[in-house]
């Protein structure tokens, strides 16, 4: 009697293996690549950003972008008027200087604002993919602003934050874009806090993202542990949650004085 050809049992389980460790490493390997594939993303997003944040300034006789300040000639994609508070928040003020404001606003999942019908300028003004250095780099001039640029407060602090191109002391480090987020299922934010102000600002714990995001001053660490930066030089990177606890990267002060646990003091 012939014998038939096939495979033993041990045979098909070592194949059965090998297929499932190769499966995993494609995997894995897949997976390290759409993240990278997303930083990469983000990182060109805040390079155009911060060529429009600077083509405003150009225009404004080197006067900053007030990091949270309510303009009423702020218009839609309609040129319709917008009220409070989408137009005291960066995208829409800054919307006539971007070349597409869709990738260059929502990059990270947060495209979705594009197609929010009626409620588009309020999704688009609250959730950008990058908040702005509101407080330290332009100004906070809203009601809720923790630290408001008035006249009392620098003659009680000095200038903490910059409002001209020509008074920053570190371009290449000081942050005016960050990656941000509101809360664990809300990617992106108008704005980004530092680690402190007069006070801490940000939890003395490890960033979680699944606490809120005011915890990290609205920062999201959404990249293995790291945020995309956009410095005033028109530069962008990754940096982690420890390179930026140092105040030196957020207040032109902090630079100055060359300390990186500064806090605003009388």
């Amino acid at each position: 009697m012939k014998k038939k050809n096939g495979f033993t049992l041990t045979e098909i389980l070592i194949c059965i293996s090998i297929i499932a460790v190769l499966s995993s490493i494609v995997f894995g390997v897949t997976a390290r690549m759409k993240k990278r594939s997303l930083s990469l993303t983000e990182i060109n997003a805040a390079r155009k950003l911060m060529v429009a944040y600077h083509l405003y300034s150009a225009d404004n006789n080197g006067n900053l972008l007030e990091g949270y300040r309510t303009d009423p000639r702020t218009v839609d994609m309609n040129g319709m008027p917008l009220s409070f508070p989408m137009n005291a928040r960066y995208p829409w003020r800054l919307m006539p200087y971007l070349g597409d404001p869709r990738k260059e606003l929502t990059v990270n999942g947060n495209e979705k604002a594009w197609d929010a019908g009626e409620n588009q300028a309020y999704q688009i003004s609250v959730m950008p993919n990058l908040g702005i250095n509101a407080v330290m780099v332009g100004g906070h001039y809203g009601s809720g602003s923790p630290l408001p640029p008035t006249q009392r407060m620098i003659s009680a602090f000095g200038k903490f934050f910059v409002s001209n191109s020509g008074e920053v002391d570190n371009p290449s480090r000081l942050i005016v874009f960050a990656s941000a987020r509101k809360d664990h299922d809300s990617p992106g934010y108008f704005e980004v806090r530092p680690p402190r102000l007069t006070g801490p600002v940000w939890s003395d714990k490890s960033y979680d993202p699944q606490n809120p995001g005011s915890s990290h001053g609205f920062v999201d660490f959404r990249h293995d542990g790291k945020a995309v930066i956009a410095t005033f030089d028109g530069g962008a990177k990754l940096a982690s949650e420890q390179e930026l606890r140092d105040m030196r990267f957020w207040s032109n002060q902090a630079s100055i004085t060359g300390d990186p646990n500064f806090t605003i003091r009388r």
